[in-house]
């Protein structure tokens, strides 16, 4: 993209100085200041440089074609790598499930009663400790996302807090788009907050209805973001990183939006950082649709 951009700079430049050029030889025409031989050999200088012009600026369509090209390249990239990282997580969970019911199989073929309860209890303690607490009255569809999520924000010494109020089904928007902008936005927080030189690292998650649309923001504790780019992290390719990274937050935005949603930062010093997402009511003719 970078190599693009420079073709498109020089394009650019080369425009200019023609334009100029072409420019300047209409006012020698004109005013005959300068004598510069026949005026036949003039007018082809003129045809060269509108040629030169029109060549520049099919030249300039053809580089932004090739620069969208690969920006979507790229983000179709990052989106294969979210699906492949789901995947994986999803198989290392079947591959613990599968294990612990061979375990309990095995024991209770051994007949040992003592040692298959202490077990699930060992199991049941492991998963009291991180699943979400009482008091956070959670959907039941977004569970699958906050649990792994909360322990792995507790495995990088974060605090995770999350507060889901309303069902999220009702929303104009897929689960399966749902659940990639939840899980963006908890790892960002969470690669944000756990190397940021804070006592207090903490991550919330609420979500509820206000009026048509719902409500839904994920917290963090961590460094906090210019205002002068508070815009410039939500346009595609733009990172602090390196290469080939900054394309999540444009890919939460072009969901949200595409979805006529609307996405905003929050971001003051002893406030922290919140990205707040609000996403519209489904229309009631689309219920009845489906």
């Amino acid at each position: 993209m970078k190599r693009s951009t420079s073709k498109l700079k020089y394009v650019v430049f080369l425009l200019l100085i023609q334009s100029f050029w072409l420019l300047m030889t209409g006012v020698w025409r004109g005013l005959d200041i300068i004598n510069l031989g026949p005026k036949f050999l003039l007018d082809i200088i003129l045809f060269i440089a509108v040629g030169l012009s029109v060549f520049s600026i099919i030249m300039i369509k053809e580089i932004f074609k090739v620069i969208n090209k690969e920006m979507q390249f790229k983000i179709q990239k990052i989106e294969l790598k979210e699906k492949e990282k789901l995947n994986k997580n999803l198989r290392i969970q079947k591959h613990d499930f599968a294990n612990h019911l061979q375990t309990i199989y095995g024991m209770i073929q051994l007949e040992k009663e003592d040692e298959v309860k202490a077990y699930i209890q060992d199991l049941n303690h492991e998963l009291a400790n991180t699943k979400l607490y009482q008091n956070e009255l959670s959907n039941s569809v977004l569970d699958s996302i906050l649990i792994p999520k909360k322990l792995k924000a507790m495995q990088a010494g974060i605090q995770f807090n999350c507060q889901i109020e309303d069902e999220i089904t009702g929303v104009q928007m897929s689960l399966k788009k749902i659940f990639r902008i939840v899980s963006n936005l908890i790892d960002n927080a969470i690669d944000a907050t756990k190397d940021f030189n804070s006592k207090d690292k903490l991550i919330k998650v609420l979500g509820k209805y206000k009026g048509n649309e719902y409500v839904l923001s994920v917290y963090n504790s961590g460094p906090i973001i210019e205002k002068n780019l508070l815009t410039e992290i939500l346009k595609p390719g733009f990172s602090t990183k390196g290469e080939d990274r900054g394309f999540g937050l444009y890919i939460i935005k072009s969901l949200i939006e595409e979805n006529d949603g609307r996405l905003e930062i929050k971001s003051e010093k002893r406030y922290g950082t919140e990205f707040i997402c609000y996403l519209p009511r489904e229309r009631k003719s689309e219920r009845k649709a489906n």
